[in-house]
């Protein structure tokens, strides 16, 4: 079975004929007989590269390829032309918007059918002047792309029938939209997971305390046992970011750091002192041992 022509050259069936040319040029020298001396498999390469140039490099080849494919010229051949390449394109999202999710206007560029020849390919009995014969053309058109809840950096939304129109009134090809999320100044996010601190006071930390935090979707109440330490981590439950692959949600997990205060005057001072006095603490006993030097 013979491959498609514009595969073979790599190329987009929507290629302009510089395009067309150069893939050629550059598939000849990598596969040309004169370099590939004993390679059977490079020789018939390059012979599948000289037909399918041979087609596409003439206008009025290709445009009967593009309308009936290798059945060209046969009683039975396809009257509907190939379906059009996927356009692929970006779309920027806030965390916000990632946490409920959205709809986005993409303004796409891609090739759409030609209104001056109605994608035929010519106007009054000649070729269209307007697409070059071709049946499309290129522009600019909005595109309205579901964002689902939950979607990372990276994503890839596939929206059905909204890619390149195929030459000659054939089907259009997919556009597929890859994701990219802003970072959010507070929230960290690992996966579903979302990481967060939370600043609590020194008496907060030793008689604990019912805090309310921010989250993904609203707030949640943290509690805070007493004698909790620094850099002590939470673990709120369904309080992340929603799971694409279901309907649960990931965690929040809430690092706390106790604030010492500044600047204490005179009686304050004092006060602290007689709280000392009141629990001491052993904080260093482990270095002891080594007060005399590395053992």
């Amino acid at each position: 079975m013979r491959r498609d022509y514009y595969a073979v050259l790599g190329i987009a069936a929507t290629a302009a004929p510089r395009e067309v040319r150069r893939a050629y040029q550059r598939l000849a020298r990598q596969y040309s007989p004169d370099v590939n001396f004993w390679d059977e498999r490079a020789r018939e390469l390059f012979e599948e590269i000289a037909e399918a140039f041979r087609v596409l490099g003439d206008p009025n080849a290709r445009q009967m390829y593009d309308r009936f494919g290798h059945a060209a010229g046969v009683d039975d051949a396809l009257t509907e032309g190939r379906r059009g390449d996927d356009v692929h394109a970006v779309v920027e999202l806030s965390f916000a918007g990632v946490v409920r999710g959205t709809s986005v206007r993409l303004d796409v560029q891609r090739f759409s059918p030609c209104s001056e020849c109605r994608a035929s390919g010519s106007s009054n009995g000649a070729r269209c002047a307007a697409c070059l014969g071709r049946g499309v053309r290129r522009v600019v058109e909005p595109v309205v792309v579901g964002v689902p809840a939950g979607v990372d950096s990276g994503a890839q939304i596939r929206v059905a029938g909204e890619g390149n129109a195929g030459p000659f009134g054939g089907p259009r090809g997919d556009l597929i939209v890859s994701t990219r999320v802003g970072e959010h100044p507070f929230f960290r996010r690992k996966g579903d997971s979302v990481h967060c601190e939370v600043p609590i006071s020194v008496w907060e930390a030793l008689l604990g305390a019912r805090i309310r935090v921010p989250t993904p979707s609203g707030e949640a109440v943290l509690v805070v046992p007493p004698g909790t330490t620094g850099s002590q981590v939470f673990r709120l439950r369904g309080q992340g970011l929603p799971r694409l692959t279901g309907e649960s949600t990931g965690d929040l997990y809430a690092t706390v750091r106790v604030e010492v205060p500044t600047g204490l005057d005179a009686r304050t001072h004092e006060l602290v002192r007689q709280l000392a006095r009141l629990m001491p603490v052993e904080t260093r006993t482990a270095l002891e041992r080594y007060r005399g030097g590395a053992e």
